[in-house]
């Protein structure tokens, strides 16, 4: 990790980072992200065999030129001056061992999301803390586990007002289908695994009616009770129907976020529905 005496202010705003020798990072080109990473790599995996080796700096290549364009993409609500903080610089090396050892099998464009968002303007104490952990977590999930994380967030926790009429969830329910079904029947031991590495709670005796909360936080639509919003959706939203129903099949009520789960889910959704508000939901 590089620190404060690591660290030099050069001209043009530009930063000086000294890992072994120096990069100039200046508007974070593509081969600059890069050879940060690849410098990370080597200072974390220095007697790995030249196979290994060759495999590792492929995968941390792919993920640098993945951040690069994700950080690209979100240039305006970045504050590039976070890159200085040694937590940020933390979280990128995690970032880097992860995709050395597991290439896309540690979720790199999820990892690069969570470190775009970590740099965000838009912050507060709590949320850079959760982000950074959820950074460490990734890597240990698989993508049908985020999946049911963005899958539960997603109905118990993400609700819009003022939509014209129920038939407007249709669309929604499009878009979140295809963020949540690679999480659907997922097995108790999957589940059981999200608690182990941080991102929820299981509570197999926990339930309820999702239809019920659902109509009571859509109440503005005028809809009597749950079976009446259940009908309305076969008619008029099937596809938020199907992910209603399969929220009941698989018995998400046992499953609760943590903070770092949140954060998680919101990066994969995000890829989907557009850039989110983390703090809306981390405060």
């Amino acid at each position: 990790m590089l620190g404060d005496k690591q660290q030099q202010t050069i001209e043009n705003g530009s930063t000086a980072l000294q890992a072994g020798r120096d990069i100039n990072i200046t508007g974070l080109s593509v081969s600059e992200v890069r050879e940060l990473c690849i410098l990370f790599l080597r200072d974390n995996f220095p007697q790995l065999r030249e196979e290994a080796t060759r495999t590792a700096e492929e995968q941390v290549r792919a993920f640098a030129t993945g951040l690069e364009a994700r950080l690209a993409n979100d240039a305006a609500s970045i504050a590039l001056e976070k890159f200085r903080e040694p937590d940020v610089q933390a979280a990128i090396n995690d970032a880097v061992q992860a995709s050395a050892r597991r290439g896309t099998a540690a979720n790199p464009n999820i990892l690069s999301t969570l470190i775009s968002e970590r740099v965000a303007r838009n912050t507060n104490d709590y949320k850079d803390m959760v982000l950074s952990e959820a950074v460490h977590v990734v890597p240990k999930l698989t993508a049908q586990q985020i999946a049911l994380l963005s899958f539960v967030h997603c109905v118990r926790s993400m609700f819009y007002q003022g939509l014209p009429h129920i038939n407007a969830l249709e669309q929604v329910g499009r878009v979140a289908l295809a963020f949540s079904s690679p999480g659907f029947g997922l097995s108790e031991s999957q589940k059981q695994h999200l608690q182990y590495a941080g991102a929820a709670s299981v509570n197999n005796i926990l339930g309820g009616d999702i239809f019920d909360i659902q109509r009571e936080e859509y109440k503005y639509f005028g809809i009597a009770d749950a079976a009446s919003f259940k009908t309305a959706l076969t008619t008029g939203a099937p596809s938020y129907l199907r992910l209603l129903e399969q929220f009941t099949t698989d018995n998400l009520f046992a499953i609760s976020l943590t903070s770092v789960g949140q954060a998680i889910a919101l990066a994969n959704a995000s890829n989907f529905i557009g850039k989110l508000d983390y703090t809306i939901w981390l405060k």
